[in-house]
């Protein structure tokens, strides 16, 4: 009896931390450039998506990738649509070929008493070239109480790229 215990407490071990990644194929490393955009943010947490795209960059800097310089500056309110589009030209006329933006559905710290941090982020790349989405990603997950949003995110944007 105490091994079926055993087994259903690993069970929810299992489950409590669950990472979802849904994704398609893998992209080019090291050789064309790309450029990251502030990501849209759906969330009621303030500058997510500022937050996102500046651990994307670095995730996507430590896996070797070319990125170009940043196009874009924090300011005190998230990007328009408008703003987006000017953003994504600018990075091709600095010679990005790949264009990384997306959306940020959830970034918060769950309320009660375990306050595990909670991510859920959509990612498009644009093959600015081809003139299409080469690679979609959807990744989401909650973490442990002593884990950041940062970290959460950090290992989520790991597992997509």
């Amino acid at each position: 009896m105490r091994r079926v215990y055993f087994a259903v407490l690993v069970l929810f071990l299992i489950a409590g931390c669950a990472r979802v990644v849904s994704q398609t194929p893998t992209l080019p490393i090291g050789g064309e450039p790309y450029a990251v955009l502030p990501f849209e943010n759906y969330t009621e947490t303030p500058y997510a998506g500022y937050r996102v795209a500046s651990i994307l960059e670095g995730v996507l800097a430590g896996k070797g990738y070319n990125l170009i310089p940043r196009v874009w500056s924090i300011k005190e309110r998230e990007p328009s649509e408008e703003e987006i589009e000017k953003l994504k030209e600018s990075a091709v006329k600095n010679g990005a070929r790949y264009i990384v933006h997306g959306s940020v559905n959830e970034f918060r710290y769950k309320t009660g008493l375990d306050g595990e941090p909670a991510v859920s982020i959509t990612i498009f790349v644009y093959d600015a070239k081809e003139n299409k989405v080469v690679k979609n990603v959807a990744v989401s997950g909650s973490g442990w109480v002593h884990e950041s949003l940062g970290t959460l995110t950090q290992k989520l944007l790991n597992r997509a790229f």
